[in-house]
């Protein structure tokens, strides 16, 4: 091919392949970073759980009258011991004045205490309605919604100003500026991925292992961790401190550092943040694709497997582990009694795994992303590398090399603006704590508490429904299902 025809093919390309390209990526980064940030800031926000503490009154556990003596004595007790104030509210369950119109005979004090319903309620004794739960593992997702926002405007910031001013940061003011945002480009990313890595580590240990994660990922165990993988990011990342170069093509075609001569020469020569070292440049090339792409994958798909499935066993589990009908058998009543009266504590442990699937549903989906848009740039960036694209002589394949470069940049750059998206996609939780953000004082609101009656002999239900209302179709194992699941929608 001749130089004639080399000319007019890049010429072409200037034309109808890399012109649209930078008006495309002058508008897609100037929309990622911006909004990119909000959802990070947004992220940021519902993460650290800002606006979503509110009060709501406390639940009364209502007991029937059987044992009235000894629990009014043990209220009173308690409220002595510890200070605080007992109440205690009697509730006829017939009025003295109908029997009383009747001509039946008045009832007396404790008659009329033996037909009562007594309700205890105690600061001390009761639990109380808590704020919403914070999120497991806050602090990563902290450190992530960070590194995503600072990955943003380090990176793609530079290509914004590319496309819309015609010069690149890095060949602007020597060889300084290359050096420090070349570093900090390579830093912020590995950072991000790994702090990404280290929260579906986490999560694995959580969802796998969960009554040994805090044992295992806690105090200096996890100190060293970050410590360690920073120290390993950093001594990677300090060698393009070293060896990067403003380099040039000279009149022989050969690339020469950019001195007084290339003042003398032709100032509008391609300039090139590299290095004349082929064999440096390699080999932080490969230790690159190490730390920032092959172990990262590795680790994203073996851990993103084992959380999908703790989330299909947990969902296996909750479907086959039910409460059991109802049976005429003596036997059964001793147990159903017992599953009553830890109601409270069965909903609590529900309310905690539930957590935990909802972060790993929400890190699921963030970590296959990524490796959608990482892994193209990395097989990308090594075959540029192997065939030397970007120093190629014809002007042509430089053209078709930097278009390519710039939309898989788009597609790379991608990953760290579009979490908050991801997270309001697939976690449910994440849009509860969005909507608590968001409309705080439709939140606030004070809820009645749910009666939740131990005896299998009081009606409860809704008052449209009568079949709640015969006590002799009640099921104590539904009342019990219908509090658990009242007490956690509340």
């Amino acid at each position: 091919m001749n130089s004639t025809e080399n000319y007019s093919r890049f010429l072409a390309c200037q034309r109808n392949i890399l012109e649209y390209v930078r008006k495309f990526g002058l508008g897609y980064f100037g929309v990622l970073i911006v909004f990119g940030t909000i959802g990070n800031i947004i992220s940021l926000l519902v993460i650290r759980g800002v606006g979503q503490t509110y009060r709501q009154r406390s639940y009364q556990i209502q007991k029937e009258p059987s044992e009235e003596q000894g629990q009014e004595l043990s209220a009173l007790q308690i409220g002595l011991r510890h200070n605080t104030s007992v109440n205690i509210a009697i509730e006829p369950s017939q009025s003295p004045s109908s029997k009383a119109k009747t001509g039946g005979p008045k009832p007396s004090g404790t008659g009329a205490f033996s037909h009562a319903r007594l309700s205890i309620s105690s600061p001390s004794a009761v639990p109380k309605r808590q704020p919403m739960r914070k999120h497991p593992s806050k602090s990563i997702f902290t450190a992530l919604a960070i590194a995503d926002t600072v990955a943003l405007w380090v990176n793609p910031i530079r290509y914004w100003i590319l496309f819309a001013f015609g010069f690149d940061i890095r060949q602007h003011d020597g060889v300084t500026l290359c050096r420090v945002h070349t570093f900090l480009t390579y830093a912020t990313r590995d950072i991000a991925i790994w702090v990404l890595c280290l929260l579906t580590f986490e999560r694995y240990l959580i969802g796998c292992f969960p009554h040994k994660a805090k044992i295992i990922w806690r105090g200096r165990r996890k100190v060293f961790a970050w410590v360690g993988i920073f120290a390993v990011i950093l001594a990677k990342n300090s060698i393009l401190i070293f060896i990067l170069q403003l380099i040039y093509p000279d009149d022989v075609g050969e690339f020469a550092i950019v001195g007084p001569s290339y003042a003398r020469l032709n100032s509008s020569r391609l300039l090139l943040c590299d290095t004349l070292d082929l064999t440096s440049r390699r080999v932080f090339f490969y230790l690159d694709i190490v730390i920032y792409s092959l172990v990262p994958t590795g680790l994203l798909l073996v851990l993103n497997i084992a959380l999908f499935k703790v989330i299909q066993q947990r969902t296996f589990m909750r479907r086959r582990c039910r409460f059991s009908p109802k049976s005429d058998d003596v036997s059964a009543a001793p147990r159903e009694e017992s599953m009553q009266n830890s109601v409270i504590m069965h909903s609590g442990s529900l309310k905690i795994k539930g957590s935990v699937v909802q972060a790993n549903r929400l890190l699921i989906p963030v970590g296959i992303f990524h490796l959608i848009t990482s892994v193209p740039i990395c097989i990308f960036s090594i075959v540029e590398d192997s065939m030397q694209l970007k120093r190629s002589p014809s002007a042509y394949v430089r053209c078709v090399a930097n278009a390519c470069g710039y939309l898989l940049v788009m597609l790379g750059a991608t990953t760290y603006g579009v979490n908050c998206l991801i997270y309001f996609l697939s976690s449910r939780q994440f849009r509860e704590r969005l909507y608590a953000l968001t409309y705080p004082t439709r939140l606030a609101r004070d809820v009645e508490p749910t009666s939740c009656f131990l005896d299998p002999n009081t009606a409860m239900g809704s008052p449209h429904n009568p079949k709640d209302r015969n006590i002799k179709d009640e099921n104590p194992v539904e009342s019990m299902q219908f509090c658990n699941d009242a007490l956690r929608s509340s």
